[in-house]
């Protein structure tokens, strides 16, 4: 009797070890694997930025002439806008709106409204800096043109993944990155991370 229990122990013990290695290379993908996936998630942001170039360039009708001009102040003001969102939803992103004492809620209030008025002085800024290359018939259609865009590139990733799920060789692995352009957002408690979204600059 104490033969067969040893016997199933040492069954059990092997079949569980088996198990285990045969998890690892799963849970954690090789060189090559991850190497592929950096590659594809690189290539996806490439050609979304690709892709919002063009809509800019074909929405604001462009010249050649101030293509480069516009994006170079233009780019900036995107990085300036998403600073100031990102250290807002880091703060707050652990925190849900039902948890929120009294005084916390008064403290996220008056921080999502100072984070408006910082995304429309970034928008009167750069908006200025953006008139003599554009003009300014031209910067006061950006916030409709934005937000237009930005849906298009929504629906861009959103395809890129469809076709990179039902691509042969990559078995589906991983989701679309977060490029920021249409790329997954995390928003702030209540989606007050895009609590400034009024100045029309996502």
């Amino acid at each position: 009797m104490k033969n067969i229990v040893k016997a199933i122990t040492v069954f059990c013990f092997i079949s569980i070890s088996t198990q285990l290695k045969a998890q690892t290379p799963a849970d954690k993908p090789s060189a090559e694997v991850q190497a592929r996936r950096d590659s594809l998630k690189a290539n996806k942001v490439a050609e979304l930025r690709k892709f919002r170039e063009a809509l800019f360039v074909e929405r604001l009708k462009l010249t050649e002439a101030e293509k480069a001009k516009f994006f170079a102040v233009y780019d900036e003001y995107q990085l300036k806008l998403k600073e100031q969102k990102m250290a807002f939803r880091k703060k707050w992103e652990a925190k849900k709106p039902g948890e929120l004492t009294e005084q916390e809620a008064e403290q996220y209030f008056n921080e999502a409204i100072a984070l408006r008025k910082q995304e429309v002085d970034l928008f009167q800024i750069y908006g200025k800096r953006l008139q003599p290359i554009i003009g300014m018939n031209r910067v006061i259609q950006l916030p409709k043109i934005e937000r237009e865009i930005k849906k298009e590139l929504i629906s861009k990733a959103k395809l890129l993944r469809k076709k990179k799920g039902s691509g042969g060789g990559n078995g589906g692995n991983g989701n679309g990155s977060g490029s920021g352009e249409g790329g997954g957002r995390r928003r702030g408690p209540g989606g007050a991370g895009n609590a400034a979204s009024g100045s029309g600059a996502q």
